[in-house]
């Protein structure tokens, strides 16, 4: 049995990082928090062997060792908080709210800087008790019971900060810059400590009052987080839930699912059904039924920026979908409208900027512009073409004959349709190229009949057909003559 214990510890050495995932395998802590120490003892040479001892141990087998167990208590942390249950018990105790770290002291690259920050927090005199949650990485065994100890279940990437009422309901989520500022934490906790008041005035109106009164308080409740927080409130969701079983007041569709819950709510009336109970496809869809009920959802609650943009990108799907369906030019131009219309309400959010990339990909009038010589994948339009302005300034010195060529990279081999080149100066077109305009090439000729200043770019028209993700390559512009 041991002989098999030091097999499985070099394949774990050999495999790389073993002692992350199992650590009392390499000694460095045992179940119960105790200590493993290796203790060696050698084997002694057999009797009838010829050999003499040096050269017995020299070829034995490796020396077995005898485990002897140390108690050991948990390892010291560097922050000197109380751990997760003695500073919430410390809080309700108090009647005051609680702020967990949840970190690990360890192994995250940062964990000096949070450390030197929490220990600066300390010193700010929030009403608050400060907690910890020191996920080691001897802990990683314990990571579900911790989870089931705080109030909304998994969490993003360390550190997370977690504000929590006295009754523990929650308050608040930090995460990224802020938690990694002791300046940005009081900022933030200063900040959902303010509306403290009047949020627990409507939670404790959602927990006593009847049906549909409950469930519109609830919903008032979650409507004053930040929606990503109002996601994982599970206390909140499951009050509204409970209380408003058929979903009479649609503020299920606001506060109690993500993104991706959104689009199958949607996909459910565009499809007459869900999964295996679908009952249309294609053109056939509910596209007017899904439009209706997602106008609808939007009217029925107190709806933040998250919010609007969301259910207004929803909109745009259902856009989108009735467009590939249908190739309506009028639902092309709705579609990028609506885009629009979720970049204006907050250009800087994850989705006003996503909202731009797709405003811009399906904007007939707007062109992709590129530095020769290469250009990416990400920049692929599937189904339609895009125009292409690509910069050559440095390539055409003076008149002359010049080719201009699209090399696929052998990697992609991804199949583009390329056509309709010509070349402008300054925004002015200079001369066609020696191709037809709806020939698809690769490779075209332009005679430039004087020298040209400023930017000089050569337009076309381009589409991927092997996906978003299927083509890339370079682009040459070559003097011949």
């Amino acid at each position: 049995m041991k002989k098999f214990l030091v097999f499985l510890l070099l394949v774990g050495v050999v495999a790389g990082g073993l002692y992350y995932y199992n650590p009392e395998l390499l000694g460095l802590e045992a179940p119960g928090g105790k200590v493993v120490k290796k203790k060696a003892k050698k084997k002694a040479p057999k009797a009838e062997d010829t050999a003499t001892t040096a050269e017995v141990v020299a070829a034995a087998d490796p020396v077995e060792e005898e485990e002897e167990e140390i108690e050991a208590g948990p390892p010291p942390s560097p922050l000197d908080f109380a751990d997760n249950l003695e500073a919430r018990a410390k809080a309700k105790a108090e009647g005051s709210p609680s702020l967990i770290l949840w970190y690990g002291s360890d192994w995250m690259p940062d964990a000096g800087k949070v450390v030197t920050e929490w220990n600066k927090l300390e010193k700010k005199n929030l009403p608050v008790v400060l907690g910890q949650i020191d996920e080691r990485v001897g802990t990683v065994p314990e990571l579900n019971q911790r989870e089931k100890l705080l109030p909304i279940g998994a969490f993003m990437n360390l550190p997370v900060a977690v504000l929590m009422a006295p009754d523990e309901t929650l308050l608040g989520i930090y995460t990224g810059k802020t938690v990694k500022s002791a300046a940005a934490m009081e900022k933030a906790v200063k900040r959902t400590l303010a509306r403290m008041p009047k949020y627990m005035e409507l939670v404790e109106k959602a927990r006593s009052a009847d049906g549909l009164e409950g469930a519109r308080a609830a919903a008032e409740a979650l409507a004053m987080m930040p929606y990503e927080d109002a996601a994982r409130n599970r206390q909140l969701k499951d009050i509204l839930n409970r209380k408003d079983p058929e979903h009479e007041t649609l503020f299920r569709y606001l506060y109690c699912m993500d993104h991706m819950g959104m689009y199958d709510e949607i996909n459910a009336v565009l499809n007459g059904g869900k999964g295996a109970d679908a009952r249309f496809k294609g053109a056939e869809r509910q596209f007017a039924e899904a439009e209706k009920f997602a106008r609808k959802v939007m009217k029925a609650g107190k709806l933040n920026n998250e919010l609007k943009q969301r259910w207004t990108s929803g909109l745009a799907y259902i856009y989108r979908e009735h467009y590939m369906a249908t190739k309506e030019p009028a639902l092309r131009k709705k579609l990028v409208d609506t885009y629009r219309k979720v970049v204006a309400i907050d250009p800087e959010s994850e989705y006003g900027k996503g909202a731009l990339r797709w405003a811009n990909y399906w904007d007939e009038s707007f062109p992709y512009v590129f530095d020769e010589p290469y250009y990416d994948s990400g920049e692929m339009t599937v189904g339609f073409e895009k125009d292409w302005h690509v910069n050559v300034s440095q390539s055409v010195k003076g008149p002359g004959s010049y080719t201009f060529s699209l090399v696929p990279s052998p990697s992609k081999n991804g199949r583009l349709t390329s056509r309709g080149f010509k070349l402008f100066a300054n925004g002015k077109h200079v001369c066609d190229a020696n191709e037809p305009a709806d020939k698809d090439t690769k490779t075209v000729t332009f005679n430039v009949p004087r020298t040209l200043k400023g930017r000089i770019e050569v337009r076309f028209k381009v589409q991927c057909h092997d996906g978003w993700f299927g083509c890339a390559g370079e682009m040459k512009m070559e003097k011949t003559k």
